[in-house]
């Protein structure tokens, strides 16, 4: 509960959404296994044979998506230990980019929450700036999972990618794979990551702005400040 009022800028409105839209695109990319499609095609036909559903091939961070049988499409995941999986099935480069990311990801969870607490106008914390002390987490959850993205092509020589992908498939080069949905989602929340660290200082700027505490001053509960 905020007992002395609210204080909310456009700023400070534009950095949590900034920051809300990176953390699902973060999350988006970690649980879709969409980070290279295979070129195989696979026709599943529904029960009455009217139709037919094409498939690709796919994996993620820790799942694929592969045929199973003749015709069967399924979709499930391979870290059956977690981190403790056999390299061969999950790969070492993955198990960073999955530990960065995540870890990366929560941090910034956490300082979505913090955004809400700087509305309240606890300003600083043991004498520190909040907005300040949020911008450093933001940062470093930015460079988590910037580090967690670009290990993750590192393992595109593993037997597990040129399976899917072919024998040709290296470190960045992943042969006759195509790049799914995901490695775009993990792109733009890294790039919206950096950018709420940016529009953090921008929020603080308008909280101490002299319009935003003129009216703090004059005793106002709500103040908000376009």
């Amino acid at each position: 509960m905020c007992t002395g009022g609210l204080l909310i800028t456009s700023r400070s409105l534009l950095w949590f959404l900034v920051t809300l839209i990176a953390c699902m695109t973060l999350f988006g990319a970690i649980v879709l296994p969409k980070w290279l499609i295979g070129p195989e095609v696979i026709q599943i036909r529904n029960e009455e044979g009217n139709f037919t559903v094409l498939r690709h091939p796919s994996v993620g961070i820790y799942n694929r998506c592969k045929r199973m049988g003749r015709i069967e499409y399924n979709c499930g995941n391979f870290d059956l230990n977690g981190l403790l999986t056999d390299s061969t099935v999950f790969p070492v480069p993955w198990k960073f980019t999955m530990t960065l990311m995540c870890v990366g990801t929560m941090l910034l969870g956490l300082t979505l929450v913090s955004t809400l607490v700087t509305c309240c106008r606890l300003h600083s914390v043991y004498g520190f700036s909040m907005h300040k002390l949020l911008c450093i987490f933001q940062g470093v959850s930015a460079m988590l999972v910037l580090c967690g993205y670009l290990v993750y092509p590192l393992a595109w020589d593993a037997p597990r990618v040129r399976t899917l992908c072919g024998p040709d498939s290296e470190a960045y080069s992943p042969a006759d794979c195509t790049l799914g949905v995901s490695i775009y989602l993990g792109a733009t929340g890294v790039l919206l990551t950096f950018l709420s660290t940016i529009l953090s200082r921008k929020a603080e700027a308008a909280y101490y702005s002299s319009k935003a505490q003129r009216r703090v001053i004059d005793g106002q509960v709500l103040v908000c400040v376009m």
